[in-house]
């Protein structure tokens, strides 16, 4: 078993030329090519603003971790249920000394 993992030696691969540099396109060119596109009816779809998926935060944001018992784990999880509270609306809720 001779040569690259045993396969004879392996291939040859073709040398790679390095890119050729392209040429900035005529800004005049360009600029006929959008108004005719424009004149048709073609609009940009580009976005014009990249959003973070998920809901808009209004605030920073964090997370926490707390193990415990699970009998306090649970009855934490059914005051929010009962509320109709996320875990984190039902932490507030609590530190605040109310409840909806």
């Amino acid at each position: 078993m001779s040569g690259k993992y045993g396969f004879g030696g392996g291939i040859e691969l073709p040398k790679i030329d390095s890119p050729k540099p392209r040429l900035a396109p005529d800004r005049e060119a360009l600029k006929e090519a959008v108004e005719a596109g424009t004149t048709l009816g073609f609009v940009n779809r580009e976005p014009t603003t990249k959003r973070k998926p998920g809901p808009k935060r209004t605030e920073a944001q964090d997370k926490v971790s707390i193990p415990g018992p699970k009998r306090v784990i649970d009855q934490f999880r059914a005051f929010c249920n009962e509320h109709n509270v996320t875990l984190w609306e039902g932490l507030d809720l609590l530190l605040q000394g109310k409840a909806r």
